[in-house]
């Protein structure tokens, strides 16, 4: 409650700020213990729930977990981001860890002896560099780690929302497609075969979407790509991308995985193929 305190905050409402942030940051239980008491995460906490305390609109965190060992580490990662998706501040976030970077920033700054090499998204840095120092900088990143799905994902080829066998078939016998994605009401149902509709045949009351969809095989948005290989590996369609709300937001496929985990060619930009 330091910061509330130059702030001239009546002592009884910056303890209640206090405690709230206390227990915000996991701390809840710590409130009367020594510094020495603590671990360096538990401190890190402490120091992020008292620059939280005061609701600044810009928060700037300098290296602010390069001395953690790689575990802790990753859960104040967890928690900053955490926090951030209830808070939407803005954090200015100074690191040497490019794979920290990727993690948790939404815009990127790369800088080289004081000078702006490239800013931009996660994506861009790694699939487009600008210079042959971000090139160097990010050529030995885990792609399918650092990626999301939703950098590769397209549009579905082929929805399906009709209920009848026939109606179904001669969309997918239109677009030339042998799987269509099954969406009822904005709400993905599954995929289904043009082979699988065809051994059914002649009988147009069926609801086909339930009879025949495979709903096993999804990947969210937000996944790293290295989540949906699993699934690309089992199945012969492209994996269905779909949000939490239920509704089927894209489609991926081998191929798109295959266009941005390949290592550009040395000397040379990749750009994003889908």
């Amino acid at each position: 409650g330091y910061g509330l305190e130059i702030q001239g905050v009546e002592k009884s409402k910056r303890e209640e700020k206090a405690r709230e942030w206390i227990d915000m940051v996991g701390l809840a239980g710590y409130e009367d213990s020594y510094p020495s008491q603590l671990s360096g995460g538990m401190q890190q906490r402490v120091g992020l729930a008292r620059a939280l305390c005061t609701d600044p609109e810009i928060l700037l965190m300098d290296e602010a977990f390069s001395a953690l060992d790689p575990l802790i580490r990753s859960d104040m990662q967890d928690l900053l981001l955490a926090l951030q998706a209830k808070l939407r501040k803005t954090v200015v976030f100074i690191t040497h860890d490019l794979d920290e970077a990727l993690r948790i920033g939404d815009r990127i700054a790369i800088l080289k002896d004081g000078a702006l090499s490239q800013v931009g998204t996660p994506a861009d840095i790694l699939l487009k560099p600008a210079d042959d120092y971000v090139r160097a900088f990010v050529k030995d990143v885990n792609r399918a780690r650092a990626l999301n799905v939703d950098v590769i994902m397209r549009p579905p080829a082929l929805r399906l929302t009709n209920e009848t066998i026939e109606e179904a078939m001669a969309q997918m016998r239109k677009a030339g497609e042998e799987y269509g994605y099954v969406t009822y009401e904005n709400e993905y149902r599954g995929v289904v075969t043009l082979e699988a509709m065809e051994e059914l045949n002649g009988n147009d009351k069926i609801k086909w979407a339930r009879e025949l969809a495979d709903i096993t095989h999804t990947v969210h948005p937000d996944e790293p790509i290295e989540g949906a290989v699993p699934a690309a590996l089992t199945v012969d369609y492209p994996i269905p991308v779909v949000c939490d709300e239920g509704e089927l937001v894209g489609i991926v496929s081998n191929e798109d995985m295959v266009s941005v985990l390949d290592q550009p060619d040395e000397g040379g930009g990749e750009e994003l193929r889908h």
